[in-house]
């Protein structure tokens, strides 16, 4: 159906001779510079796109993740692979392929995905199912306007062509400068200033392409025959090298969470060592495309890809640069073959191929909320195996080599040329993807130097500490926007020196590929520890203090059904001495086993702790429960606040220590999950006697043991948040613990 009867008699009477010279030329072409003017247009129309399709991911995670389950809502991105495949329609071709045809597919589509976040701000359910809707509108959109642009656009000229797919290249890397700059989040859909101006830079270069094409038409004509992957495996293997770039290096910090271990041993920091990231997939891109279709690189990217998946620390980095290398090596041979085949068939498969694989790997975490999930559990590398294997068949088995494949011909000239590039991209492309990594590289030397300079202002001393637990609901407000900002401002205002933060782990594609843990220590000057990391399939814990971290070790609890717990032990070096913390998060209520396993275990590792120890964890029960019981007892650890009863999941417990406070601080819709407060101080001498007394009046206390006014007076029963950030105390909070005065 596709391309027929849509080119000129003419074209198809044209002399065999005449086809094979052009199939000669076309090597040529291929190196041809594009004007810098056009590349940089192509690129931000490139940034705009990747931006919008990795943005479907955390559109499509967030409706279940309220419901804590399949909602039905989910279906809809389906609409993305229905609208693109429209476009192997000829009818549909010739009516929006033309230059104002894709003029306003691109202003459409970037209303539809820049618009949403600004324009449905309201604080319902609806508004966040608009925002999901609007995004697979506006993806599906700038999709097709990318897809008739390429195809049909007039003149066929290899400048225009390489100026298109290498602004898609150039998007990646302005996607990366961009993130380093703004702590790992995407400005587009984090600040609404940002957004205002994505639609307006938009608009301006969808009408600058228009402009440049007037008075020339679309011409659509069937596509030659060419050697190497058809348009179905061309779809697939693109689908699954975007799938890849995006779930390892859609940040340049998420490497590092990939392979981190616990302290001090913690392989190289997202701050600055996230630039390399950026420089091994800038020189993949660059200068390897020459190797891209040799079976012995795709075995090297293929074990760089193991390496990072199943080692930890520097080697597991390692591997993961050399598989940076790899994925941006092959990238510009697979745009060039994805342009060569029919629109519709290469534009359905790679749609359909990304979603079922973004689809899979959010199957492989949430197996215990989603239906079949026992099939998918923990099975991520299988996915990661199976688009390694699509693109190696791309490259090795169907692929063609830039220096004599058959569709170059015999052009030696052009063979030479390639040969001495080493590269696709036009010069203007290889100059602004080099001044994008250095802009990206002085925004983390920068960040970097900053952070330092804070770690040292901000570290502590003092016997006596806060610590704090909160579960953050991975960063994201009970409406759906991202809450990193929102989440230092309370922390901040709690005064925790040490706190412990559940569901965190937000380096994954489907939760934004945001490091949280870089965000908050940065901002708050604190020491982090997060782990374990995303490869291992549990939705996160994070340490942030302001004491040093000598030493901690990640741990999988024991999780046979349910999803996987994991915890942090800790050891801190608090005014001089050795001082251990423990943060959990427990399975869900609904899996006893995992949950009765999980406490003994817990109970087992405190009870070996010979260094003061506080506990901050998530136990899914109520207070005197099985497993509360177990941590406790087997553990040896006082809860700070045994009176209270009304408590569920959320737990401070200790040993060692003389408690001095306890408070609860309302979400304000920040969180699903309030937020408890405990100060503590470090015993002077093992026969200091613990404080027994609760009072209620902060009179009765010194001011220094105080907690901020400004979350109000003490408050009896719960409080309901009225209106976004209401924080208060309440459930009869704050209240103290002094020596007994009887």
């Amino acid at each position: 159906m596709e391309g027929r009867g849509e080119g000129s008699v003419r074209q198809r009477r044209k002399p065999k001779q005449a086809a094979e010279q052009q199939t000669v030329s076309q090597p040529k072409v291929l190196v041809q510079e594009c004007g810098f003017v056009g590349v940089v247009v192509e690129g931000i129309l490139g940034f705009l796109l990747w931006s919008s399709i990795w943005q479907i991911a955390p559109c499509l995670w967030l409706i279940p993740l309220d419901a804590m389950g399949v909602t039905g809502w989910e279906g809809a991105v389906i609409a993305w692979f229905l609208l693109v495949s429209l476009t192997g329609i000829a009818f549909v071709r010739r009516t929006l392929g033309s230059n104002f045809g894709v003029f306003c597919l691109r202003c459409l589509g970037v209303l539809c995905s820049f618009g949403g976040y600004p324009f449905f701000p309201h604080t319902d359910d609806q508004s966040k199912i608009l925002r999901y809707l609007a995004m697979i509108a506006g993806t599906a959109f700038l999709s097709m306007a990318w897809a008739m642009h390429y195809w049909g656009y007039p003149g066929k000229g290899g400048s225009q062509r390489s100026g298109m797919w290498s602004g898609f290249c150039i998007g990646i890397f302005v996607t990366l400068a961009l993130r380093a700059w703004f702590r790992s989040l995407n400005p587009l859909f984090t600040h609404n200033q940002w957004a205002y101006a994505a639609l307006g830079v938009g608009v301006v270069c969808a009408a600058q392409r228009f402009l440049a094409l007037w008075g020339q038409s679309y011409s659509w004509q069937k596509p030659a025959r060419v050697a190497g992957p058809g348009p179905i495996l061309s779809g697939m293997s693109l689908a699954s090298l975007v799938f890849l770039i995006g779930c390892v290096f859609g940040d340049s910090s998420v490497l590092s969470r990939w392979v981190n271990s616990g302290h001090p041993d913690t392989g190289p920091s997202p701050n600055p060592y996230g630039i390399s990231v950026m420089v091994s997939l800038g020189f993949g891109v660059l200068g390897l495309p020459c190797i891209a279709n040799y079976f012995l690189w795709w075995l090297i990217g293929a074990a760089g890809c193991a390496t990072m998946y199943f080692m930890d620390g520097n080697v597991g980095y390692a591997g993961g640069l050399v598989f940076a290398m790899y994925s941006g090596s092959v990238l510009p041979q697979l745009l060039r073959r994805f342009v060569q085949h029919a629109i519709g068939r290469s534009m359905a498969s790679f749609v359909l191929t990304f979603i079922m694989s973004v689809v899979l790997l959010v199957w492989a975490t949430a197996y215990n909320f989603v239906p079949g999930g026992v099939a998918t559990r923990e099975r991520t590398h299988f996915i990661f195996l199976a688009a390694l294997i699509l693109i190696g068949f791309a490259t090795c088995v169907f692929g063609d080599s830039i220096t004599g494949g058959k569709d170059h011909g015999s052009d030696r000239e052009s063979e030479l040329l390639l040969r001495k590039k080493y590269m696709y991209l036009p010069k203007s492309a290889v100059a602004i993807v080099i001044l994008l990594i250095l802009l990206a590289s002085g925004g983390i030397v920068l960040r970097n130097q900053d952070y330092q300079a804070k770690l040292k202002v901000m570290e502590k001393t003092s016997p006596e500490f806060t610590a704090a637990i909160w579960t953050v609901h991975f960063g994201i407000d009970n409406y759906g926007h991202n809450s990193f900002a929102h989440m230092a401002n309370l922390i901040n205002a709690s005064g925790a020196d040490v706190i412990g933060v559940l569901e965190t782990d937000t380096a994954k594609p489907f939760l934004g590929n945001h490091d949280m843990a870089m965000y908050l220590g940065e901002v708050l000057g604190m020491y982090t520890d997060f782990g374990p990391g995303p490869r291992h399939h549990t939705w996160g814990c994070m340490l942030l203090s302001r004491y040093p971290i000598l030493k901690s070790q990640h741990l999988l609890l024991p999780s046979p059904h349910g999803e996987i717990a994991p915890a942090i032990h800790a050891t801190l070096l608090i005014d001089g001495k050795e001082v251990d913390v423990m943060v959990v998060h427990m399975g869900v209520d609904s899996d006893d086993l995992d949950r009765k396993l999980q406490a003994k275990t817990l109970g087992q590792v405190l009870k070996a702790v010979t260094n003061p120890v506080f506990f901050l964890g998530y136990i899914t029960c109520a207070p005197g429960g099985r497993d509360y019981l177990q941590i406790s007892r087997d553990g040896n650890m006082l809860d700070i606040d045994p009176l209270e009863k009304d408590r569920w999941c959320e737990y401070i417990f200790y040993r060692g220590l003389i408690r001095q406070g306890f408070a609860r601080i309302t979400h304000g819709s920040l969180t699903d999950t309030e937020m408890q407060v405990g100060k503590f101080k470090i015993k002077q001498s093992p026969d200091e006697a613990d404080n027994s007394e609760r009072v209620f009046e902060a009179d009765n206390v010194p001011e220094r043991l105080r907690f901020p006014q400004r979350f109000g007076e003490r408050r009896n029963g719960h409080h309901y948040a009225r209106f976004f950030l209401d924080h208060v105390y309440h459930m009869d909070t704050p209240r103290w613990f002094i020596p007994s005065r009887s």
